[in-house]
């Protein structure tokens, strides 16, 4: 999977662009962000708790915003975390897991084919 060349975040209109090494951009609703946190607490199934792919009502309802550039920061050379304006803070949204969430067209007939 192909890493993040530049990630460009803006606040006012509550997005980020990620612009990967294969040359492919991303361009994501930080609110799709938000509910898609991969954290425990947001995704339960992932450790047997609950029906799988169904999250918490709080997170159906969350929204995606930012104070501040700073509140996205690196995890090491793979990831990217988020503090929210709700004070979640928790999910690490690994580059493969970003990349697999991309709204395009391309990415998500990519998606309904391997599935």
């Amino acid at each position: 999977m192909p890493k993040p060349q530049k990630i460009l975040i803006d606040i006012e209109n509550r997005a980020m662009q990620i612009n990967w090494q294969d040359g492919h951009e991303s361009i994501y609703d930080l609110t799709y962000l938000r509910r898609a946190c991969p954290c425990a607490e947001c995704q339960p199934w992932k450790e047997g708790i609950g029906k799988p792919g169904e999250s918490p009502e709080s997170v159906l309802k969350a929204v995606g915003e930012l104070k501040a550039m700073s509140d996205v920061f690196p995890v090491g050379g793979y990831a990217i975390q988020f503090q929210w304006v709700g004070g979640h803070s928790s999910g690490i949204y690994s580059w493969d897991y970003l990349r697999e969430l991309c709204p395009c067209d391309e990415d998500v007939a990519k998606q309904r084919k391997a599935k």
